[in-house]
C-alpha cells in the first residue's frame, strides 16, 4: 500500500465537498476517479496532493502525508492538475527540466532523460517552443510528460512505488495521444506504481482501471474492481441517466440512451 485516505471531509460555504471518504491505493493499479460535475474527484485528488488540508488523515507508505518535506513529496507523488498555466516565458524542455529537480541528477543525466522523454512522447517540434504560447493539448501533452518524467527518477533512485495523480488528462487531447497515455498509465503500474486518473468516459475509465471509485456529492457510492463494482442502476442514478452495459470479448461496454 502506497497512500491509505482515512475519513477525509471537507466542508466549504456550508456544503460537504467530501463526506467521510476512506480507501487504499496500491501500487501496481489504476484506479479511476468517476463522478458526475462537483462530485469531489478533483477535490480529492488534490487532497491526495496535499494541495488541501482536509480533516480525517492521509497517510504516504506508512507516514502522514503532512510530514513529508516538499522535496520528498515531489520524489514519491507527482501530479498533474487540470490546467497548468505558466507565467514567465519557459521553453517545453525547460519545463520538463522540473521533473528532475527533487532527484539526484547530473546535467547530463538531465539532457539524456529529456531527450528520451521528448522523443517517447513525440513532441520533439515542440522542444524549444515557448510553453505558452502551445496549444491546449500540446500543453497537457507536455506536462504529462514531465510528470511521467518525474515519476521515472522515483524508479531509478530507488524509492521503490510512487504515485500518479492525473486529474482530467485526456480533457485536452485528441483520439491518438488519449491512446497513447492509455499505454503509458499501464506502464506505470506495471513499475509498480499506483496511478489515480480523474475521468468523465465511463468507457474509458473500464477499459483502462484496475478499480473505480464511483463519487457522488463527495460521498464515496462504490468503490472496487472496474468488472465488478459498478452496476447499470448505480450509473444511472448517480449521472440521472440511461445506460445498458454491453459485455464483449473486449470487456465491458457502456450505451446511453
Amino acid at each position: 500500500m502506497v497512500m491509505s485516505l482515512q475519513g477525509l471531509s471537507l466542508q466549504r460555504n456550508g456544503k460537504k465537498v467530501l463526506d467521510n471518504i476512506s480507501g487504499e491505493l496500491v501500487g501496481g493499479k489504476i484506479i479511476a476517479l468517476l463522478g458526475p460535475n462537483g462530485a469531489g474527484k478533483s477535490t480529492l485528488i488534490q487532497a491526495m496532493a496535499r494541495l488541501l488540508e482536509c480533516q480525517g488523515r492521509i497517510e504516504m507508505k506508512g507516514q502522514a502525508l503532512g510530514e513529508f518535506s516538499a522535496e520528498e513529496l515531489a520524489q514519491n507523488l507527482a501530479y498533474l492538475p487540470q490546467h497548468s498555466q505558466l507565467q514567465f516565458p519557459l521553453e517545453v524542455e525547460e519545463v520538463l527540466s522540473l521533473a528532475t529537480l527533487p532527484f539526484n541528477v547530473t546535467r547530463l543525466q538531465q539532457r539524456q532523460q529529456i531527450k528520451q522523454v521528448i522523443a517517447d512522447w513525440g513532441i520533439e517540434s515542440l522542444a524549444n517552443k515557448d510553453f505558452r504560447q502551445l496549444s491546449g493539448g500540446e500543453q497537457q501533452r507536455c506536462q504529462i510528460a514531465r510528470t511521467y518524467l518525474q515519476l521515472s527518477n522515483m524508479v531509478t533512485e530507488g524509492r521503490g512505488q510512487g504515485i500518479w495523480l492525473l486529474d482530467e488528462p485526456t480533457s485536452s487531447l485528441d483520439l491518438e495521444h488519449q491512446q497513447q497515455l492509455k499505454t503509458i498509465c499501464t506502464q506505470a503500474a506495471k513499475e509498480g506504481h499506483c496511478v489515480v486518473i480523474v475521468l468523465h468516459d465511463l468507457n474509458q475509465a473500464f477499459s483502462l482501471a484496475d478499480e473505480i471509485w464511483l463519487l457522488d456529492k463527495g460521498k464515496l457510492r462504490a468503490q472496487g474492481k472496474t468488472s465488478e463494482v459498478v452496476t447499470e442502476e448505480l450509473i444511472s442514478d448517480v449521472f440521472n441517466v440511461s445506460v445498458r452495459r454491453i459485455e464483449d470479448n473486449e470487456g465491458s461496454i457502456f450505451v446511453f440512451s
